[in-house]
């Protein structure tokens, strides 16, 4: 039996519609918090609107369950959600309702996903009109109660409203703004601040279908009654920026400028050159819509898509053939996702992409077939390029300028990829390599512990005062209590640096780093963090994951709002450093290790007393020495405090053991069911002593092919919780028939 996604190609189909009818499609992941809110940051938002070959795709999406087996383990996924605010799951149904795979990807990505409200064509207009259908209290519309009621039951967030068709009138077509201020209204009410609804650029007020391709006096009443506007691409940059003026400084990012990545009859650069089109944008100041950002998967093919996926998002090379600038260059990444819950907070990764060749659990091959479930999914590092890395993008700009080029991606002497060779849990791990051979000319200069002398090498003074001041940034950083130098740096010295290359001056190791995770968690006293790692280390050498933060108040005026700001934040000093050097080799390990967080006072401001304070743990790095050699494969990163707790937990709660298994009817077919637990993130789902997938939600629907063969099976869930932890259910013997 095929498990189905929803959806609906009717009102009335949807008014035929109850809670109970899809216990299996809800999803059970609260969206997670990244805590810099994007307001605050005077930068562009990104919307991803995923339109990939009309929605619920056959070997992509249409089954809730994922797909367990797949045939080739290869399926398009959203790399770039550390850039993305919003994800807009678009279909030509009349409701499209995110398949809840892509719903639970996004929110432990900390990224909301809407649904779409579609009508399109002169025969959806009856079907539209039903919208204006009053509830019974007289005093709001019934089809938004519906869909709030779906958005609340499915768990999503919201959605893109798109009519692309005239109503019966220009009475009507006003009407529609009370309709989505209603709705908004409602969504906020039900499912909180974070939901959305967003008003596609297509009918005016005046009862027209015209695009207006911008914010202007005919889009202005829409975009007031909703949550944003996403205009429609065939604008001109003169367009973008009236709109940005008309929106306000206060408002501009909730007016999403359109970009269709394929192209089609717009006047801005498409395909590989879609940065160039994203910084028009960028100049205006107003967030953005990629419309299809699969074009790349779809129109190019799988074979590369790997390596053009990335170019898309990340790369930012000069004078290629393909493209001048990525998606990138323009949208600043958000910090990494944090579940919150009044007890405590968490950041947890399993480098997982939603798909692979086998699935791992505790680094054995558990599953050893394809499979692709985007819910799976879990959170990337926010900086898979050296372009975005605030530590080293000065330097390497720097660098080109002196025309030397860089090993990309990684910094200098390291890279990483995600590698599905080796998993500790799902589909794919972290592999990061150490070469000691591709060093930069001006490395050690930056990296190495050096000294500076009157008889050093004399290079110029900019190149001079560049290095000093890297020098400078470095050891703040890493928290180096030593001078850097063997005398104290004065001016008269700054043009003279020593280049140290094989230097004997060098009186430490020197550290690589490479930043993976920006952070932010938020704690208001002293706090214990509990950090743990998994890995898979093949080569010896000093291996370190490196925490750093720092306190702020939370006073207006100390939020980030700007660049300075932002760099300020992440240049702080070491909070704390993971050590797995001496580690066994070529075995999966677990380390765990604690710290302490302490709260600096705040003065009192105004005259009334300490104002709180925010703990900004800002960055997760690797930094490996240069007697480090070869590849070290990360599981899985757990970080944990329990700050808010009432009680003495010290580790992340485990989610329940499931005793007990359910057979019921569901979709023509039948359904394993067991009780939900909120502890739980997914569930590992064994039949007759073989894994047979992951469910999303407390349930599972059998295959057609195992209900004919069979009329008891064996069964036994894995609950897996927030944090990682496998809780082993208990066996039951289950009659299908």
């Amino acid at each position: 039996m095929a498990a189905y996604c929803r959806n609906f190609s009717s009102l009335s189909e949807l008014d035929n519609w109850c809670e109970s009818l899809d216990k299996l499609q809800k999803s059970h992941a609260p969206l997670r918090q990244r805590h810099i809110n994007p307001d605050s940051v005077l930068t562009p938002r990104l919307l991803l609107c995923h339109d990939f070959k009309g929605g619920y795709s056959t070997d992509e999406d249409e089954y809730f369950q994922g797909y367990f087996p797949h045939k080739t383990g290869v399926a398009y996924w959203a790399r770039a959600l550390a850039l993305t605010d919003t994800f807009v799951y678009f279909s030509h149904k009349r409701v499209a309702i995110p398949p809840v795979t892509w719903v639970n990807g996004c929110h432990k990505s900390g990224v909301r996903c809407l649904g779409t409200i579609m009508f399109e064509h002169s025969q959806s207009t009856p079907d539209a009109r039903k919208l204006l259908r009053l509830n019974a209290s007289g005093i709001g519309y019934h089809y938004a109660d519906l869909f709030v009621r779906v958005a609340k039951h499915y768990g999503f967030d919201g959605y893109l409203m798109n009519l692309e068709m005239t109503m019966e009138n220009s009475q009507e077509a006003r009407e529609l703004i009370n309709f989505i201020e209603y709705m908004k209204y409602r969504l906020h009410k039900v499912i909180g601040l974070e939901a959305r609804v967003i008003w596609y650029d297509s009918l005016t007020t005046d009862n027209r279908l015209a695009y207006q391709n911008a914010l202007n006096g005919t889009t202005l009443p829409f975009f007031n009654a909703a949550d944003g506007l996403f205009t429609n691409y065939f604008w001109k940059e003169r367009q973008v920026f009236d709109g940005a003026q008309l929106a306000g400084a206060l408002y501009r990012l909730k007016l999403w400028t359109g970009v269709d990545v394929w192209g089609r009859n717009v006047q801005h650069p498409a395909k590989w050159q879609i940065g160039k089109a994203l910084q028009k944008i960028e100049n205006a100041g107003t967030s953005i819509a990629l419309f299809a950002p699969a074009w790349v998967y779809e129109e190019l093919g799988t074979r590369n898509f790997e390596k053009n996926d990335f170019s898309f998002w990340y790369d930012n090379v000069d004078k290629t053939e393909k493209f001048d600038c990525s998606v990138s260059s323009v949208i600043r990444p958000h910090p990494a996702p944090v579940l919150q819950t009044p007890d405590y907070q968490l950041f947890y990764t399993t480098f997982n992409i939603g798909h692979g060749t086998n699935f791992f659990i505790n680094g054995r091959a558990e599953y050893p077939q394809a499979w692709v479930n985007h819910g799976l999914q879990t959170a990337l590092p926010t900086f898979p390029h050296t372009v975005t890395s605030i530590y080293v993008s000065a330097y390497i700009k720097s660098l080109r300028e002196k025309g030397i080029t860089t090993a990309l991606p990684g910094t200098f002497k390291t890279t990483w990829q995600l590698d599905n060779s080796k998993a500790f849990y799902g589909g794919s791990s972290l592999k990061f390599t150490s070469d000691p051979y591709n060093v930069s000319p001006y490395f050690d200069a930056i990296f190495a512990k050096a000294h500076i002398s009157d008889s050093a090498p004399e290079y110029s003074g900019d190149q001079a005062n560049f290095l000093v001041q890297s020098v400078r940034r470095k050891e703040s950083f890493s928290q180096i209590n030593a001078s850097l130098y063997s005398k104290e740096v004065s001016k008269s010295s700054v043009s003279s640096v020593r280049r140290m290359g094989s230097s004997p001056h060098i009186s430490v190791p020197r550290m690589f780093v490479t930043p993976l995770f920006m952070l932010e968690l938020e704690i208001e006293s002293e706090a214990s963090f509990i950090f743990t790692v998994t890995f898979y280390k093949c080569a010896d050498g000093d291996c370190k994951i490196r925490l750093s933060g720092q306190w702020q108040s939370c006073r207006d005026e100390d939020m980030l709002t700007d660049k300075e700001k932002f760099e300020d934040i992440c240049t702080n000093d070491i909070v704390f450093e993971a050590d797995l050097s001496g580690s066994v080799l070529n075995s999966w390990v677990r380390k765990s290790f604690t710290f302490q967080v302490g709260c600096n006072s705040l003065a009192p401001i105004n005259g009334v007393g300490k104002q709180p304070s925010v703990f900004r743990l800002c960055h997760l790095d690797i930094a490996c020495s240069e007697n480090f050699s070869g590849s070290i494969y990360f599981g899985s990163f757990l970080l944990f405090d329990n700050h808010r707790s009432t009680t003495n937990t010290q580790y992340v709660q485990a989610p329940s053991r499931v005793t007990s298994v359910e057979i019921s009817s569901y979709m023509g077919g039948r359904a394993l069911l067991w009780r939900d637990d909120k502890e739980a993130s997914e569930w590992i789902v064994y039949i007759n002593d073989y894994m047979a997938g992951v469910a999303s939600a407390p349930g599972w629907l059998l295959s057609s092919h195992l209900i004919s063969q069979s009329e008891d099976v064996k069964v036994r869930i894995d609950a897996v919780g927030c944090g990682g932890a496998i809780v082993k259910g208990l066996d039951s013997i289950v009659s299908i028939q």
